[in-house]
């Protein structure tokens, strides 16, 4: 075990009396704030600066592909490094380049290169020096409290998100330069609050033999290729990343292009996230009464539907409620699924694992927002809405067809129907 058991005296206690992961959660919201805000404005202010619907998607693809470079270091570190030092580099790395983006933005050297190099250094750094804390996770609460913590977590991330949107959409109505500057102390925030952790989280045992990273990185390869659920699921989120994500930025940037102004467009990221924060409060008992695999089939089935109906959405009014369709199942599908994949990894390959699985699905999804850039200028938003939801109903088929993925129970019966099916349990 780790250093930072000896910090976690109270590990069995509710969480709202685990002080340790309190410290962690309050780390997390405050740099979800400040990603939030920031995240929701910068695909607005690179549109202001190049007023061009493909290069801002182009831009963000190169975003996206900071965030695909990092996984694989972020996921060996994590498994290699101390895991609370990673975290306090992550976030004093994130408030540097917040604060160029902010020099550059008001000394008038945007431009869709030099927007692109930053977006492009932020994700790399998130990626391979933030992973480490989502990987600490299991060792700062019991095993079976991970769907709770994970459902805690969508629902933090929601309720910021109700707000990101429209106070980003506000604070970039007064100035281009606020939303950058928010997330900057967002990223400071985080220092301080990890800061005030008292465990050292480091991934393996002291006095473990040292080893290679390429021996490392094909233990976690040989790893999920023994089991298929995992590859079953990995390809049901590809599709959810992509498809999800590819109706949001197509709306998103249609709107934008029609002239809505950033406050309303920013009322449905408030919608999205309301119905998100709803489903983070059922997710809970969702995942202790109905079967993960149909968890796991269910939402992937609603958000296809919506992404049917979107194109006929004819007021902002409709499209809220699309969101909110896509939102209201999210929190359980990533709550069953993150939680029963996290219960049966063991802590010394959390890092490894997440990150190798995060590389397919988050490089699908990295491709979202050019397809969408794209489609709308070649397309027309109805055919590149279409082809997102056809994303998505691969996905339901894909669950349909899984047979081991379909199976899995409901979470009390994660332990024993991983030890039957020859899963690996925790340590």
């Amino acid at each position: 075990m780790t250093d930072g058991d000896d910090a976690h005296a109270p590990r069995h206690a509710p969480l709202h009396r685990n002080g340790e992961y309190l410290r962690w959660l309050l780390g997390d919201l405050l740099l979800d704030i400040g990603t939030g805000i920031g995240a929701f404005a910068f695909p607005l202010i690179t549109f202001m600066v190049t007023q061009s619907l493909g290069t801002t998607g182009l831009v963000a693809l190169v975003q996206g592909l900071g965030a695909v470079v990092g996984l694989i270091p972020g996921g060996l570190l994590a498994d290699r490094i101390e895991r609370r030092s990673l975290r306090l580099l992550a976030g004093i790395t994130g408030a540097v380049v917040q604060l160029a983006l902010v020099v550059v933005l008001l000394g008038g050297w945007a431009g869709p290169v030099l927007l692109a190099s930053l977006a492009f250094l932020d994700r790399l750094r998130e990626t391979a020096l933030g992973s480490a804390s989502n990987a600490m996770l299991k060792q700062i609460v019991p095993v079976t409290q991970l769907p709770r913590a994970v459902s805690v977590n969508q629902g933090r991330e929601a309720a910021v998100e109700m707000a990101s949107g429209p106070v980003g959409g506000a604070l970039l109505g007064l100035s281009i330069v606020f939303p950058p500057l928010v997330h900057l102390l967002g990223n400071v925030g985080s220092v301080l609050a990890t800061l005030s952790m008292r465990g050292r989280y480091r991934p393996r045992a002291e006095g473990s033999p040292p080893t290679k990273a390429v021996d490392d990185l094909r233990e976690a390869l040989a790893w999920i290729r023994t089991q298929p659920i995992r590859l079953q699921m990995l390809a049901v989120s590809s599709a959810v990343n992509l498809g999800a994500n590819g109706l949001l930025f197509t709306v998103m940037l249609d709107l934008a292009d029609q002239g809505v102004p950033a406050s309303r467009i920013g009322l449905l990221n408030t919608a999205l996230a309301a119905a998100i924060l709803l489903g983070a409060f059922l997710a809970p008992r969702l995942v202790d009464t109905v079967p993960t695999g149909a968890l796991a089939i269910a939402p992937v089935a609603l958000m296809t539907l919506v992404g049917v109906l979107l194109p006929v959405a004819s007021s902002m009014v409709w499209i809220g409620l699309c969101y909110t369709a896509i939102g209201i199942g999210l929190p359980a599908f990533n709550a069953s699924g993150q939680g029963f994949f996290t219960h049966i990894t063991p802590v010394a390959m959390q890092g490894r694992i997440s990150s190798l699985m995060r590389l397919v699905s988050l490089g699908v999804m990295t491709f979202a927002p050019a397809l969408a850039g794209w489609g709308l200028e070649i397309a027309g938003s109805t055919t590149t809405l279409l082809l997102f939801a056809a994303v998505l109903a691969l996905g339901v088929v894909i669950g349909l067809l899984a047979r081991d993925l379909r199976r899995l129970p409901v979470s009390s019966r994660w332990e024993r129907h991983a030890r039957e099916r020859g899963y690996s349990v925790p340590e």
